[in-house]
């Protein structure tokens, strides 16, 4: 199959900040050796499957000690035997099992008897008559119960149905811990996703080449849920790379691929329409593209993706009426179109049928959701209420979850109350992952130190802050919008002569966003401007401001161009997020950049579908 290289990473692009750059520079030198040895050992492992020694002596060169017996069962005999969670802890531990899932694997692997090579089938041929030609017979081959001499049964020709599935299931738990990997928006979980990436692409090469030997023998050969498994899975791999931005893609370099996205979306279509056990996961995939991607930029992607989101959730849906997570995703959807009454519905739901092990993990996160949905109705009671519960269930990071509560109680008026909810936020920033605190937490903690350091007296509208980190605008009715811009405007009024630059500049940011999805583009334009404007240095704590007024610049010229012929439509648009690429080192860029590498996705789609018109 055909793939792609990416550049080795320029020096210095990898350090998430300056003080950090030799730690990441030593830790990508780990994962780096990591990847050699992992590769070494899938070499290893491919020389062996061809070889006819012992399952014993394979499974103790990579040191598995496992016992195990070969899966033999057929195609058709395998056919009739035939959760969302941000926890550290269950994170840990799902990877864990991951891993314990993979190590049986490589045992069953290691058991399954070795397909013949033609080449050593005939020197095996020729070497075995020769010895009996000479009167010497191979006791060793000889089965207990069988007469002296008798010969083995013939190598398959190809690799047995078990040992097809347990290296589907290898890859499949080393692509699941990539995605949790990913998840985590740290250097060390995207350097260790892209190790897990390399060996699950590799695996995943292997049997989509096996299958393809088999011509049309595969259907007899191979059951449909395997067949389904390499489908998803090697689908699934393509378009995870497609959609990762540049700033991702070159810290996991060393993984060497890119996205052959078209190729992703044939495997995981095939495997939908397969029906197999894998069917509802690839709708899953389908889903999450298309709405959580939209979400990073609804008023870019949301015309395209979300009545093709539409379409897979009306089907899925008949399928599986029942089914929590696709309920999830209706309401994810819901939101995208401003539907915030039946996106709550939907969730609402969605929590109403999370009634099994995993449910409480769902129900936790349907509670966020319809927490974001009350902010962006402007019912802020009514969102202390599900921030406040998250952060008594201590789900996923107390401190965020307090720091949104106490920035609601400021919108309801409530500053005493706010301000004794920041006061707990220093000591509950403890979540870490590889040894360093999450992103969000670096946030509020930051936050939270600014505001102490004049007495809590101007926080500066830290809600509508989140809702425009949170990309939640586009969301919003034009009353709601209207009531925030004059929250905006009156804060700023305030403000003239009292606080520094870098709280002006947020403001003037998140005024900018407001009016272009208020369709004021001029206004909007000018706001984010200014921001754009400010002389390099002079923002001091606030350094994700200038990247993020970029990005609304680019939307607000989007919007705007819309109706231009050609590539008018999106010079603008493009000239802003180009520039905000070109910032580094402040807090969420990350998850800017995948909105700027999404939106620039649209604008080589809509330039292929220009030459193809043309070329017609």
């Amino acid at each position: 199959m055909a793939s792609k290289k990416i550049d080795a990473p320029p020096s210095g692009t990898l350090a998430s900040s300056a003080n950090g750059a030799d730690s990441d520079s030593l830790l990508l030198q780990q994962l780096e050796d990591e990847l050699k040895k992992a590769t070494f050992d899938d070499d290893r492992l491919e020389d062996r499957s061809i070889s006819s020694s012992s399952s014993a002596s394979s499974a103790s060169a990579t040191g598995n000690v496992i016992k195990m017996q070969a899966n033999l069962l057929s195609a058709a005999e395998q056919e009739s035997a035939a959760c969302m969670t941000f926890n550290e802890s269950d994170i840990q531990e799902a990877i864990r099992i991951l891993h314990h899932a993979e190590t049986l694997c490589n045992a069953q692997i290691h058991a399954a008897p070795k397909k013949s090579v033609p080449l050593m089938t005939s020197v095996s041929k020729m070497v075995s008559s020769g010895w009996s030609y000479f009167g010497y017979k191979d006791a060793s081959k000889s089965k207990p119960n069988s007469p002296a001499g008798t010969p083995p049964p013939p190598l398959p020709k190809y690799m047995t149905n078990g040992e097809i599935r347990a290296r589907v299931v290898r890859a499949e738990s080393q692509l699941l811990t990539s995605l949790i990997l990913l998840l985590q928006e740290s250097m060390m979980s995207y350097l260790k996703a892209g190790l897990n990436i390399r060996k699950g692409y590799k695996s995943y090469e292997n049997v989509w080449a096996e299958l393809q030997s088999m011509g049309d023998e595969v259907n007899t050969l191979v059951d449909n849920n395997t067949r389904g498994g390499i489908q998803f899975g090697l689908g699934t791999i393509n378009i995870v790379l497609a959609s990762l931005p540049t700033k991702i893609l070159r810290i996991i370099s060393s993984f060497g691929y890119i996205g052959d996205k078209a190729l992703g979306f044939d495997l995981v279509s095939k495997c939908i329409a397969g029906k197999g056990i894998r069917s509802p996961l690839g709708s899953l995939m389908f889903l999450s593209y298309y709405t959580i991607l939209a979400g990073f930029a609804p008023s870019v992607l949301g015309e395209t993706n979300i009545p093709v989101a539409d379409k897979i959730l009306k089907d899925a849906l008949q399928d599986y009426k029942e089914s929590a997570f696709f309920l999830y995703f209706k309401g994810r959807n819901c939101r995208l179109k401003s539907m915030i009454k039946e996106s709550t519905a939907a969730f609402e739901l969605a929590s109403s049928k999370a009634t099994v092990e995993w449910g409480s993990e769902l129900q936790r996160l349907c509670d966020y959701e319809l927490g974001l949905n009350c902010a962006i109705l402007l019912q802020w009671s009514e969102s202390i209420k599900y921030f406040d519960r998250l952060a008594q269930e201590n789900y996923w990071s107390k401190a965020f979850f307090l720091y949104f509560k106490a920035a609601a109680l400021e919108e309801c008026g409530q500053k005493q109350e706010a301000l004794s909810t920041y006061q707990l936020i220093p000591g509950l920033v403890n979540r870490k992952f590889g040894g360093r605190t999450i992103l969000v937490e670096q946030y509020v903690s930051r936050k939270v130190r600014l505001f102490e350091q004049n007495g809590f007296e101007n926080t500066n509208l830290p809600a509508l802050e989140i809702l425009l980190i949170w990309n939640a605008y586009s969301s919003m009715t034009q009353e709601s919008l209207r009531t925030c811009l004059a929250q905006v405007d009156n804060q700023i009024s305030k403000n003239r002569g009292v606080t520094g630059l870098d709280s002006l500049a947020v403001l003037k940011t998140i005024k900018g966003a407001i009016l272009h999805q208020l369709h004021q583009h001029k206004e909007g334009a000018e706001c984010l401007t200014w921001v754009q404007d400010l002389p390099a240095g002079k923002i001091a704590e606030e350094k994700w401001v200038v990247p993020f007024a970029c990005w609304e610049a680019g939307v607000g010229s989007w919007m705007e161009d819309h109706a231009l012929a050609g590539d008018q439509r999106w010079a603008r648009a493009k000239a802003f997020w180009d520039k905000a690429m070109g910032y580094s080192g402040y807090e969420f860029e990350f998850r800017l950049s995948i909105r700027i590498h999404a939106a620039m996705t649209r604008i080589q789609d809509l330039a292929e579908q220009m030459k193809l018109k043309a070329f017609h």
